[in-house]
């Protein structure tokens, strides 16, 4: 950058003006690279979370069909899984939405310390 030294004053506003510009420019790009990594990290949530409840549910479906065999009833086996499925649902709505609200609000602070740390 060249620096007029007859008119300090224009150079200094110069300066100040572009460092702005500077400044504005840095803290648009933190932002998109911030915005990026959440949306990855959510996206690859929601895809481990789809993995997962597929195998869960083959799982169960198999457990169904054992259970069904070995009690020589395949609806019984079923309503027996569902049972199953129904402790899952009330243990997670009583006690485990608590300890999960819990573990995500400290993987979001640390995500958002551990990219602060880095600038």
């Amino acid at each position: 950058m060249d620096i007029n030294t007859d008119q300090p004053l224009k150079a200094l506003k110069t300066q100040i003006l572009e460092y702005i510009e500077l400044k504005t420019d840095h803290t648009r790009l933190s932002l998109v690279e911030y915005v990026a990594k959440i949306t990855s990290y959510i996206f690859t949530a929601i895809i481990g979370i789809i993995i997962i409840s597929f195998v869960f549910l083959l799982l169960f479906v198999v457990i169904s069909f054992f259970i069904g065999q070995w009690l020589h009833s395949y609806g019984l086996g079923f309503l027996i899984s569902a049972g199953i499925y129904m402790l899952i649902f009330w243990y997670f709505a009583t006690i485990g939405r608590r300890q999960v609200q819990n573990y995500m609000i400290r993987k979001i602070v640390d995500l958002i310390s551990s990219s602060s740390k880095t600038e």
